[in-house]
């Protein structure tokens, strides 16, 4: 048995600030206050020196870091983001990837998943960002294909029981039979890279669609000129916030690039803490040096949507870390509702969360230690200690 002591605990129902956590064979056995629970004489203390004691990140949309793609090394990628206390990670396709890539990239996701060392634990499963997105768009490099259901029945046979988030442009011819098919797995559908309408949007719901894939980029304009001269018209990100099922996915990098902090205040009064999931969105350049920016930038192809000027967004340069400090810097939110939105948000959309996201008896003792501006001190995977990036 281990024990946690002198740890200001973090919980989603708020912070304890004199708790302890035990846990055991991989496993949290109690956590609560620490007059109310007396560890045995041979139970192995660590001391959490004040810090904040809460559950590990779980990123649900991130390509690559360590100077790795997701699908290219799905090992190395993972191990780099669990030193930042990324517990839990989806190896996220993008829309720019060939048949070819993907399929050789499920085959080393699955494989990696098998792997008894810390980082094949901490692969929760795979999120497809496309193919089929609208062309209009993204930090587009390929061309962009059409729905293929020859692409995504093999897709979906190879790999369906692992693909828990599928990203998706809903206004796509084909799109609804894809959607009937791949439900029958349990994936959970996001909007993104699209201009539909926010009743369709709102129609893809009982299919599965519960995200909103990095709210305010990549999805659509309000439609101009206007049904009614001088009035808003509504579209993704409206129906995203106005849907009580659907989770707007935010990248809180730290200048506002991808989200103003204005617009995440606003996300956050309109969704709550409970629908917000913070994400990383990271390319493989992420950690390889000391960028002074968090944001990567995509020279502009003849595939790049008409808009896009010389340079566009395509992604971040950001770990869960970082991204949950921003957020908390923006908003100025607690830390209770930062983990829900690092935490266990993003492991109750995609079915984890009776296993992680939280710090609960019987839940996997994926847990980090981090100080007020949430720099990461200390990570436990399945309750051993990972070596973590500044120590």
């Amino acid at each position: 048995m281990k024990v946690i002591v002198n740890a200001k605990v973090v919980t989603p129902r708020g912070l304890i600030d004199e708790g302890v956590v035990w846990f055991d064979q991989g496993r949290i056995v109690a956590c609560g206050e620490a007059r109310d629970l007396t560890p045995s004489a041979d139970a192995e203390l660590i001391d959490a020196e004040g810090l904040y004691v809460a559950p590990g990140f779980v990123d649900i949309h991130c390509h690559g870091g360590g100077g790795h793609w997701s699908f290219e090394n799905p090992a190395a990628f993972a191990r780099f983001h669990l030193n930042y206390g990324t517990t839990s990670i989806l190896p996220t396709f993008s829309y720019n990837e060939s048949e070819k890539q993907i399929a050789e990239g499920l085959r080393r996701i699955l494989q990696a998943q098998l792997d008894t060392k810390a980082y094949g634990r901490s692969i929760a499963g795979i999120h497809m960002e496309g193919p089929y997105i609208n062309p209009k768009y993204g930090a587009i490099t390929s061309p962009i294909r059409p729905v293929n259901p020859t692409e995504y029945r093999e897709i979906l046979k190879m790999a369906g029981e692992q693909i828990k988030v599928w990203t998706l442009a809903p206004e796509l011819e084909g799109q609804r039979q894809f959607m009937e098919e791949a439900s029958r797995y349990g994936i959970t559908f996001s909007v993104g890279h699209s201009e539909a309408a926010a009743e369709t949007v709102l129609d893809c719901v009982p299919y599965g669609l519960r995200i909103g894939c990095h709210c305010t980029n990549a999805s659509g304009t309000t439609p101009s000129p206007s049904r009614y001269a001088g009035t808003r018209e509504v579209g993704v990100d409206e129906a995203v916030l106005l849907s009580d099922e659907i989770y707007a996915e935010v990248i809180p990098d730290s200048e506002g690039r991808h989200v103003r902090p204005l617009m995440l205040k606003f996300i956050l009064k309109v969704k709550g803490a409970d629908k917000v999931i913070i994400i990383t969105d990271a390319m493989d350049g992420t950690g390889v040096n000391d960028a002074i920016v968090d944001v990567n930038l995509i020279e502009k192809t003849e595939f790049s949507p008409a808009q896009a000027e010389d340079y566009m967004l395509g992604g971040s340069l950001l770990t869960m870390d970082r991204a949950v400090y921003n957020m908390k810097r923006h908003t100025g939110v607690g830390m209770a509702d930062l983990f829900k939105m690092a935490s266990l948000n993003p492991a109750k959309v995609i079915g984890i969360d009776h296993e992680a996201g939280s710090l609960e008896t019987g839940k996997r003792a994926n847990l980090i230690f981090v100080t007020e501006d949430i720099q990461v001190r200390k990570v436990f995977l399945d309750g051993e200690m990972v070596h973590v990036h500044n120590q």
